[in-house]
């Protein structure tokens, strides 16, 4: 693995952004090479912070929208409770 390739895989695990091959790989170079490992700790404290320095912020509405559209278009529109002709409460 080239050593561009391992300093992104070690911030992709350090985000807990890898899974599968990736992660197996990721794990086999670091018991080959324990500094890899510490870089991946390291960043993982740093961005573990990184809450803490930013102000907060509100995203913009429309992005809300966007969001929920997606969600509505995804699963289709929410459904509320429906009556149950048993009388022996809802039915789903």
């Amino acid at each position: 693995m080239s050593r561009e390739l391992r300093e992104d895989s070690s911030a992709l695990h350090a985000l807990g952004l890898l899974a599968g091959e990736e992660l197996a790989r990721f794990r086999r170079e670091c018991q080959a090479d324990p500094a890899l490992c510490e870089m991946s700790r390291v960043l993982r404290e740093v961005t573990s912070h990184l809450v803490h320095w930013a102000p907060p912020h509100s995203p913009p509405e429309a992005l809300r929208e966007r969001l929920i559209e997606d969600i509505v278009s995804r699963r289709g529109p929410a459904r509320g409770p429906t009556h149950d002709p048993s009388g022996h409460g809802l039915a789903g």
